[in-house]
């Protein structure tokens, strides 16, 4: 699954808010909406924030 879906899974499985999430990850709101859309892509560290972040979440 790409990471855009995993997030997305995320936040519909946890219920979880994009403001949240973001704080979790330490990104701005904008730079996450800009991302889903297309607009940007992530650095190879955020990326890897990201999965690092999900992975501890799905592995409790």
């Amino acid at each position: 699954m790409d990471l855009k879906k995993r997030v997305k899974s995320f936040l519909d499985d946890t219920g979880a808010t994009v403001m949240a999430f973001c704080k979790k990850i330490n990104i701005s709101n904008t730079y996450y909406y800009r991302w889903i859309h297309g607009e940007v892509e992530f650095s190879k560290d955020i990326c890897d924030r990201i999965e690092t972040f999900l992975n501890e979440v799905y592995a409790k």
